[in-house]
């Protein structure tokens, strides 16, 4: 029996925007009740053979038991500075992010879309960077956990060296999936997470210290616990803020060409991660105190700078965001007089509350740039016809 063959009619202009040629085979996904209609199909994801991984595992297995004989440790604990977690943190995590890398690479074209190959080798060390310290930060969490569940517990050599093998895959597998579908647009989202979760654990791990009666910069002195973790956070989000600027005006570029408006929000966003980085870079001890308080003062400067000329230099700019832009703006302004000329409120207060802001018209704008570079979604109705 001939089967019946149906068609549907794109409206021209859907053609032109697909740049669709007569005869031209597309694709169609049919999910439940939903039809996807693309112009392509979407591009195959590049993996590595299962067994490259079973190796990977053995081989790290392997150096972790001939460490632990070497040492002559009869029952490894769980957690501490000579356990199996401990081993987690710096084998484990080391063959988690090659396997993250080499993913990522062989993926590149799914994270980039249409951008141009050379974007993403400058994009890949910070993007790397930043994974590396989430895995860190995850598998120090995890170790924390198993501590608190399994406080005081051992193993002898041969089940340590499972247990181990088992966590060392799991981290394999976990962020080599990650790699596969990881998109150019989670940079903004990157950028949020670093920032935000390694100023509050900044601010977690020194809440004993009082840090809140001297100011916000006291979390990179050397009278702060663990202060790098602030100072690290800080350059590492500059990093990411940087490469996020490069990808987006690439971007931007090639949909509204090059103009003097765009070079200039360009600078002006990339000085602002240079200048964020140094602020990290130069903590507010004695010996930089100076230019740590220059580099902050920077900041401030930029941002109004953005604020007050982004009416002229953002492309396609919404009302709305104009009018958030101005609020957030003047909020800063009265934040400054309350703190400089009033003296209401506290140096810790001022700079916890213009941080806040300027951090969060920051996220606003890029998330306004990536809008400007993805194709709107549109509703097309379509006549079926025999």
């Amino acid at each position: 029996m001939k089967e019946k063959r149906n068609q549907l009619y794109l409206p021209d202009d859907v053609v032109e925007q697909l740049e669709l040629v007569s005869g031209q085979p597309i694709q169609a996904i049919l999910d439940s009740n939903h039809l996807v209609i693309q112009k392509q199909a979407e591009r195959s994801i590049r993996d590595l053979p299962s067994w490259i991984m079973f190796l990977a595992t053995a081989l790290s297995a392997l150096i972790f038991f001939i460490i632990v004989s070497a040492q002559k440790i009869k029952q490894v604990p769980l957690t501490g500075d000579y356990s199996i977690t401990a081993f987690l943190l710096t084998l484990g995590a080391g063959v988690g992010l090659l396997f993250f890398t080499i993913h990522f690479i062989l993926n590149r074209a799914n994270f980039l879309g249409d951008l141009k190959g050379r974007v993403f080798w400058r994009i890949l060390p910070v993007v790397v960077a930043s994974f590396a310290v989430i895995i860190v930060l995850g598998l120090l969490g995890f170790a924390w956990l198993l501590g608190q569940l399994f406080a005081g517990a051992s193993f002898d050599q041969f089940t340590s060296t499972v247990l181990f093998a088992v966590m060392t895959y799991a981290v394999i597998v976990v962020f080599s999936q990650l790699a596969k579908s990881i998109k150019s647009s989670w940079l903004t989202s990157l950028f949020t997470v670093i920032m935000m979760s390694g100023v509050l654990i900044a601010m977690a791990t020194n809440s004993s210290r009082r840090w809140w009666q001297v100011n916000l910069s006291f979390l990179g002195t050397q009278r702060a616990r663990d202060s790098w973790q602030f100072n690290i956070t800080l350059m590492l989000s500059a990093l990411i803020l940087i490469a996020l600027v490069d990808y987006l005006f690439v971007a931007l570029s090639q949909r509204y060409g090059k103009s003097w408006r765009l070079i200039v929000l360009r600078v002006l966003l990339t000085l602002l991660g240079l200048d964020l980085g140094a602020v990290g870079y130069f903590p507010n001890d004695a010996s930089s105190h100076a230019i740590h308080t220059d580099m902050a003062g920077y900041l401030v400067y930029i941002i109004i700078a953005l604020i007050v000329g982004v009416r002229w230099l953002l492309p396609n700019i919404t009302k709305d965001f104009m009018i958030t832009s101005y609020v957030i703006g003047g909020a800063l302004v009265l934040l400054e007089i309350a703190f400089q000329v009033i003296h209401y409120l506290s140096l810790t207060a001022f700079e916890m509350s213009a941080f806040l802001l300027a951090f969060t018209w920051l996220v606003l704008l890029l998330n306004r740039l990536e809008a400007l570079i993805t194709p709107e979604k549109r509703v097309v109705y379509l006549q079926l016809e025999d």
